[in-house]
């Protein structure tokens, strides 16, 4: 413990006082700002004991206690410096500041100490004429202005624990976007620097500010790639980038740009047109300003519509991302693209092979042999194999009814189709393996089963004559049984 005052000096006219707290070997040296001892000894005596609590974390630190005290308008002014130091724009701050300063009378906010969860929840309930967006809004800019005081001085952040309201998708199927037969309309009535403006939003996807602050020495037109080069400070990102533009706009912006033109000029030195002149151009031009679901129109439409186009003709998401200069896919999919200009039509339909009726296989007696087209091969009393193409209904279901009178007669598949499952086991021959030119005229068929197939045939299917089973079970039986089938061609 070490406490010591010192009277006043000729260098210092008033009390000062030295301490150390516990066995930190830091001394501290304070001006206590009097010239009477009684005084002096009192405020050191109560700075020392401060310390002491904080140092057994009793009290929060000096600096954090001192910065309770302090007027919130003084703490978010050094907030406000500190937003510009960081680079944001002026009407970033002007924004924030607006929002905090509403948001900090409206629940009688004087200090750090009077902010509660309680006074912001009941100034969020009395808004009647806010949306939940809004409201959202200011939350979110009274806790960053919080989140900077805890980790300036170590206040935590009161509002930390609010959540956002419940924000309604307004419009499911995304913001509007121009038609192309709208784009066309505009384009028609609007006026020659106007349709410069809007042909260049449309298909570039600039922003109203970026297009207002793009010079004509950032258009480079007399590239193998003409496009635009976005200076850092001139987008919203603050990030420098280069977007290519249509040959046809650079022809285009190639004849509107003046003779005397330095680089410096602004492309648009009369500025960009605002809502109420785009509109005026849309009832002209016979375009409603809402559309059927309800969505109104303005200039982020151009921006919007550029996006949604390039995902209408399938262009890679990727390379979307890019052009619209945007740091996540969701932003590009799901804010910026208009459902209803994508061929949803065209795509479903992609599904019609599918969903087409077929005509279902009816099924012989046989597993895995269709009764369409099948090729029916007996042998004559000449020794020769001779095939015919059954394609009735009524005689493909005839077929199934083999008896032990025609032990030979089988079905194998037509023209042009493997062997069956009947055959498929002791077949060696692939279509692959027969030459192309040889492929067009070839019936596969399987030959007599062999003396012992014929036998097993006949014992399997005398038990059970008639019965489609049984054959199927009797055919199966003497291929195994012969271990011998082979595939060859008919000429």
């Amino acid at each position: 413990m070490y406490r010591h005052l010192i009277p006043p000096s000729a260098k210092h006219r008033t009390y000062r006082g030295r301490y150390r707290v516990g066995d930190n070997p830091k001394v501290h040296e304070v001006t206590l700002h009097t010239t009477v001892k009684e005084v002096a000894e009192k405020k050191l005596k109560e700075i020392y004991e401060d310390a002491q609590r904080e140092s057994a974390g009793l009290i929060p630190a000096a600096f954090t206690r001192e910065a309770k005290r302090r007027p919130i308008a003084v703490l978010f002014e050094e907030y406000l410096k500190d937003l510009r130091k960081r680079g944001r724009t002026h009407d970033h701050v002007r924004v924030v500041k607006l929002r905090f300063l509403a948001l900090a009378k409206g629940c009688h906010w004087s200090c750090i100490g009077d902010v509660t969860k309680r006074s912001f929840l009941e100034w969020r309930d009395a808004q009647t004429e806010y949306e939940a967006r809004t409201l959202n809004n200011y939350r979110d800019a009274a806790g960053a202005f919080f989140n900077w005081v805890d980790r300036t001085y170590e206040i935590p952040n009161p509002l930390a624990r609010i959540g956002d309201l419940p924000v309604p998708v307004k419009y499911p199927q995304g913001p509007r976007a121009f038609s192309e037969e709208e784009l066309e309309k505009l384009f028609a009535v609007a006026k020659p620097k106007r349709r410069v403006l809007y042909r260049l939003l449309a298909f570039s996807g600039l922003r109203r500010k970026e297009a207002q602050r793009l010079c004509w020495g950032d258009v480079h037109l007399d590239e193998a790639i003409p496009g635009l080069f976005l200076r850092a400070e001139a987008t919203k990102a603050r990030r420098a980038d280069w977007l290519p533009i249509l040959s046809v706009l650079a022809v285009e912006l190639r004849a509107a740009r003046p003779d005397n033109w330095k680089p410096d000029m602004l492309l648009f030195p009369r500025g960009v047109s605002d809502v109420d002149t785009l509109h005026r151009d849309m009832v002209k031009a016979g375009i409603p300003l809402k559309d059927k679901l309800g969505r109104p129109a303005g200039i982020h439409t151009f921006r919007r519509t550029f996006i949604s186009h390039l995902q209408k003709r399938a262009v890679h998401s990727r390379v979307i991302m890019q052009l619209a200069r945007h740091k996540s896919l969701r932003m590009t999919d799901w804010t910026y693209t208009d459902t209803t200009q994508l061929p949803l039509a065209e795509g479903i339909e992609t599904l019609a092979v599918m969903a087409a009726p077929r005509s279902s296989p009816r099924n012989s007696g046989l597993n895995g042999v269709s009764l369409s087209n099948v090729v029916q091969v007996e042998k004559t009393d000449s020794g020769k194999n001779e095939s015919e193409v059954v394609e009735s209904e009524d005689e493909c279901t005839a077929l199934a009814h083999v008896g032990q009178s025609c032990p030979n007669s089988h079905l194998v598949p037509g023209v042009g189709l493997e062997p069956t499952r009947l055959t498929a086991r002791a077949s060696k021959t692939r279509m692959s393996a027969i030459p192309s030119p040889e492929r067009r005229d070839i019936r596969f068929q399987v030959p007599d089963f062999g003396p012992v197939g014929k036998r097993y045939f006949a014992s399997i299917v005398g038990k059970n004559a008639g019965s489609r089973r049984a054959w199927v079970t009797a055919s199966k039986s003497a291929a195994r049984a012969s271990n011998f089938a082979s595939v060859h061609a008919v000429p």
